[in-house]
């Protein structure tokens, strides 16, 4: 069959015969880089669930994979979830089971943290700790849990987990991030989720808040169930005995990505006074982390209506200024290792 332009169009409009689209994934698995011709895939990242027939999100989804894994050294020789960027619904409760006959080969980049210049961070505390990781995506690690990583992400964005943590990644097309916990990889471009991989239990448990991700199952270059795709609001367990996946939605609570304030973490010069007339919280919270050099995290939508009139000293401190502007807006100031957090009480 001649594929040509037309054709391709109705195909991404889903309006060619069951033997035409067929022709037509078959050429695009052979030639991905016709995507881009069609969807850029800067719209394609964009995108909600339905803008798009399911074969060509697919295509589309193995594509940005692809290109992820041409950056990466080849095969990992166990079970792993990876999770990219990704675009249609995966709605509903129902079970995934390990596909009947040959499985499909798949691999999943191996990548080791190096003795040299890694560090590792226990959360020994009863509440949440969080941090900011070499590129600037935070983790909040729950207590018990420990993360190692390589200081300045030389090698990649890698980090190693045991127990349970929340990711806010930043986006980087070039370096995706990597999280390992024990038999599962979960790799992403940019997105909100959590992972859970508790050493003394059995079910893996990636939970999406925002973005888009492919979840995969490998196992010696062999997949061990059908792909899914999460969009917010959905989740999948995995069961490390039985092979078995789960999808299914949960309740988010409005549940939202921590952010940090200010461009970096190098301190800016401060005034001899500065002033604040009823700039918003948000901007504030920027100035002020990028004078004194602190980090500073709060959740947007705690902040997102309050203004701020005042004046301060560059001989006040920040944990004073902080404390003036959370007192009076019903906030919670609270001091950690690397910085401040600020939520609503």
């Amino acid at each position: 069959m001649m594929i040509n332009d037309e054709l391709i169009t109705r195909f991404f409009h889903n309006q060619c015969t069951p033997e035409e689209a067929s022709a037509v994934a078959a050429h695009l698995e052979e030639h991905p880089e016709v995507l881009e011709t069609y969807v850029p895939e800067a719209e394609f990242l964009q995108m909600e669930a339905g803008d798009l027939p399911q074969t060509v999100s697919r295509l589309w989804l193995r594509n940005i994979h692809g290109q992820i894994n041409r950056r990466r050294t080849p095969l990992i020789r166990r079970i792993a979830v990876a999770a990219i960027m990704a675009g249609i619904v995966v709605g509903g409760i129902y079970l995934l089971r390990t596909p009947q006959g040959p499985a499909t080969q798949g691999t999943v980049a191996r990548t080791t943290i190096t003795a040299h210049n890694t560090r590792v961070v226990t959360n020994n505390t009863n509440h949440s700790l969080t941090l900011q990781l070499p590129d600037g995506s935070v983790a909040v690690l729950e207590p018990a849990a420990i993360l190692r990583y390589e200081q300045l992400f030389a090698d990649g964005r890698l980090v190693d987990l045991s127990g349970e943590a929340d990711f806010t990644v930043i986006a980087d097309k070039t370096r995706p991030f990597r999280v390992a916990s024990g038999v599962i990889h979960t790799t992403v471009l940019g997105t909100f989720f959590h992972v859970k991989a508790n050493p003394d239990e059995e079910l893996i448990t990636v939970k999406l808040h925002s973005g888009k991700v492919l979840v995969q199952a490998i196992l010696d270059e062999k997949k061990l169930m059908d792909d899914a795709i999460l969009t917010p609001g959905k989740a999948l367990t995995f069961n490390t005995r039985t092979r078995q996946a789960t999808l299914f939605n949960f309740e988010r609570s409005g549940r939202e990505a921590m952010v940090k304030a200010g461009s970096s973490g190098t301190p800016t010069t401060k005034p001899d006074w500065y002033q604040f007339n009823k700039q918003p919280m948000s901007q504030v919270l920027d100035q002020l982390s990028n004078y004194y050099g602190i980090s500073i995290y709060y959740y947007p939508s705690d902040i997102a209506d309050i203004y701020i009139d005042g004046k301060f000293d560059n001989t006040d401190s920040l944990a004073e200024i902080l404390t003036d502007l959370t007192l009076p807006n019903n906030l919670k100031l609270t001091r950690k290792d690397d910085g401040f957090v600020i939520k609503r009480n």
